[in-house]
C-alpha cells in the first residue's frame, strides 16, 4: 500500500512539496513505530499553503499524512520523544490549518521545550495553535512562557499572554503576578506595577497575599519604606490587607539595609493595626539594632520578649554573635549564662561562636575548658568547632596541643579540610618544624586538599631557615605545577623575601629553578 507524505520544506511562495511514500517510510523515519501500525492511507499530490509566524519559510525532514488525524498525532509524539521540537511545532501548524486537533499532551511539551530554547514566539504560536483547537494548556506551561518573556525583557507581550490565559480558561496564580511583578520593578515600572496590581484586584482576581507581600518589598528596596506604607494603606480599600508575615518582611528588608529608624516605622504601623509582634518580628529587629551597636534598643527588645514572647536559642545566638564580633566576650558569656537561667538551652552554633571569639582574644586553655565541658554533656561537635581551637592554638605557638586535638577530631571520625591542615602548616612553620610543615604538606597533596599560595609561601620560608634548600625547591615545584599558580609577582617577592631574611644562596637556588620553569629570567 502507498500513502502520501508532505515533506515540510516550503519555497519562497510558502507551499509545502508533497511526495510519495509508503506508509512504512514515514514510521521507519521516525525511528521506532512498527511497520504494521494501522494508520491511514488516502492520498494527495498537491501543493498546500503553508505560513510560519515568524519567516515565510518551515523547513523539515518529517513525514505528514493526508486526511489522517490519528497517524498525525502519532507522528507530533514520536518527534517529541526524540526531542524534535521544531518539527513537531511546524507539524502542529500544519495540522491545525488542515482543521486536525493536534494532540494537546504534545502541545504542551513543545511549547515548553520551545521556552526552554528561548524560541519564545514559536512557543506562544503553538500555546495559541492548542487554545484554537479546543486545548486548555496548563498553569505551568502559561508560566513558564511568561517568565521566558520577562527575562527577555518583553514585558508588554508577557502581560498580553498572561490576558491571553484568562480568556482561554486558565486564571493566573500566584507565580504569573510574581513573575510579572519582579518584571516590573527590575524594568524601574513602579507606578505601574501598583496599578496593574490594583487593576487585578478590580477584575475580581484572588488578592494573594504572596504577591502582594512581595509588591510591597520591592516598593520598599525601591522607593522607600514611606513608599510601601501608604501603598499599603490605599489597598486595603481594595480589599487586600496584610497580615503579620506582609509586616515582618517590610522589616527584614528595612533592617537588612541597616535602616533602623525605618525598621521603627514599620513596628509602628503593625502595632496601630492591631497585629501583635511574633518571634520573628523580634529577632528581626533585634539583629538590626546589634548589627549596628544599638545594645540599649536592644536590651529593649529583649525586655519586653521576657513579658510576650520568650528568646528563642535564635534570639541568644544573634545577641552573642554580635557581642562577640564587637569583641565584647564578656557581655556574651553574660548572655549565656541569662541564656541558661532561663531554660534555654545553647547549641553547637553559640558555643562555636564563643569558641571563635575566646580563640581570637588567645584565651585557649578556656576554650579549651569549653570544649570539654561539650564533651561531657553529650555535644556533637562539628569541623568547625575543631578547626576554630587548632587554628587559635597554632597561631598561639601550642602546636603540640593542635595536634592532639587534631588526632582527637580524627578519631570522632571529622575529616579533617584545607583549613584544618592549612592552620597545623602554619603552626609547625611558625614552630620553626620544617619536616613536620613539609610532611602535612605532602599529606595534603596527597589528598587531593586545597593548598593556598600562602601555605606554600610560608614552608618555603621555614625550610630555607633551616637550610633545606633541596626540600624548598621541592615545594616550589609544587607550588607551581598546583592549580592555584600565583603571578610571577608572588615568585619575585618570594625570592626576594627569603635574600632579605639573609638567606642569599637560598633565594639563589630558588630563583634559579623558577629560571628552569621558564617564570622567572
Amino acid at each position: 500500500m502507498r500513502l502520501s507524505n508532505v515533506q515540510l520544506d516550503c519555497s519562497q511562495n510558502d507551499t509545502i512539496s508533497v511526495s510519495k511514500g509508503t506508509q512504512s517510510d514515514a514510521i521507519d523515519l521516525l525511528n521506532g513505530v512498527s511497520s504494521n501500525t494501522s494508520l491511514g492511507s488516502s492520498k494527495f499530490n498537491k501543493p498546500l499553503p503553508l505560513s510560519n509566524s515568524n519567516s515565510g519559510t518551515v523547513h523539515t525532514d518529517r513525514y505528514f499524512v493526508d486526511y489522517d488525524e490519528d497517524a498525525n498525532n502519532d507522528i507530533l509524539r514520536r518527534l517529541c520523544e526524540n526531542g524534535k521540537i521544531i518539527e513537531a511545532s511546524n507539524l502542529i501548524d500544519l495540522m491545525t490549518r488542515l482543521g486536525q486537533v493536534p494532540d494537546f499532551q504534545s502541545c504542551v511539551n513543545v511549547s515548553r521545550g520551545l521556552v526552554n530554547t528561548d524560541r519564545l514566539d514559536k512557543a506562544s504560536r503553538v500555546i495559541q495553535l492548542m487554545v484554537l483547537s479546543g486545548g486548555v494548556p496548563d498553569i505551568i506551561t502559561y508560566n513558564k512562557l511568561i517568565g521566558g518573556l520577562c527575562r527577555k525583557g518583553q514585558l508588554d507581550y508577557a502581560i498580553s499572554v498572561m490576558e491571553d490565559m484568562e480568556l482561554g480558561g486558565c486564571p493566573p496564580d500566584v507565580i504569573t503576578y510574581n513573575t510579572l511583578l519582579r518584571c516590573m520593578f527590575d524594568r524601574g515600572k513602579y507606578d505601574e506595577a501598583i496599578s496593574f496590581w490594583r487593576n487585578q484586584l478590580g477584575k475580581g482576581h484572588p488578592p494573594y497575599l504572596i504577591s502582594y507581600t512581595i509588591l510591597l518589598e520591592l516598593l520598599c528596596k525601591n522607593c522607600g519604606v514611606e513608599r510601601a506604607m501608604e501603598v499599603m494603606e490605599d489597598m486595603a480599600f481594595e480589599g487586600c490587607y496584610p497580615d503579620i508575615v506582609t509586616y515582618n518582611s517590610l522589616l527584614n528588608v528595612t533592617c537588612k539595609e541597616g535602616k533602623c529608624e525605618d525598621a521603627k516605622m514599620v513596628l509602628d504601623g503593625l502595632l496601630n493595626h492591631g497585629f501583635e509582634p511574633n518571634a520573628v518580628t523580634y529577632n528581626t529587629l533585634l539583629h538590626c539594632f546589634c548589627s549596628n551597636g544599638k545594645w540599649a534598643e536592644a536590651d529593649e527588645i529583649l525586655s519586653i520578649m521576657y513579658g510576650t514572647s520568650p528568646p528563642t536559642v535564635v534570639t541568644y545566638n544573634i545577641l552573642i554573635n554580635s557581642l562577640c564580633k564587637y569583641n565584647l566576650l564578656d557581655r556574651a558569656i553574660d548572655i549565656l549564662d541569662r541564656m541558661v537561667s532561663e531554660g534555654c538551652c545553647p547549641d553547637i552554633v553559640t558555643y562555636n561562636t564563643l569558641l571563635c571569639a575566646m580563640c581570637k582574644d588567645e584565651l585557649t586553655e578556656e576554650a579549651l575548658d569549653l570544649l570539654r565541658h561539650l564533651r561531657e554533656n553529650g555535644y556533637s561537635l562539628v569541623q568547625i568547632t575543631y578547626n576554630t581551637l587548632i587554628d587559635g592554638l597554632a597561631k598561639k605557638g601550642e602546636i603540640k596541643k593542635a595536634m592532639v586535638l587534631f588526632d582527637e577530631m580524627v578519631k570522632d571520625g571529622i575529616s579533617p579540610d584545607d583549613i584544618t591542615y592549612g592552620s597545623l602548616v602554619m603552626g609547625f612553620s611558625k614552630k620553626d618544624m620544617a619536616e613536620e610543615a613539609l610532611e602535612m604538606l605532602h599529606e595534603m597533596n596527597k589528598i587531593n586538599c586545597r593548598i593556598r599560595g600562602s601555605t606554600f609561601v610560608i614552608v618555603i620560608h621555614v625550610l630555607c631557615r633551616k637550610k633545606m634548600v633541596s626540600n624548598a625547591v621541592e615545594v616550589l615545584e609544587m607550588m607551581v605545577s598546583s592549580c592555584n599558580k600565583p603571578k610571577k609577582s608572588i615568585y619575585a617577592a618570594l625570592v626576594q623575601g627569603v635574600a632579605s631574611a639573609g638567606m642569599r644562596e637560598e633565594a639563589a637556588e630558588l630563583h634559579k629553578k623558577l629560571v628552569e620553569l621558564k617564570i622567572m629570567s
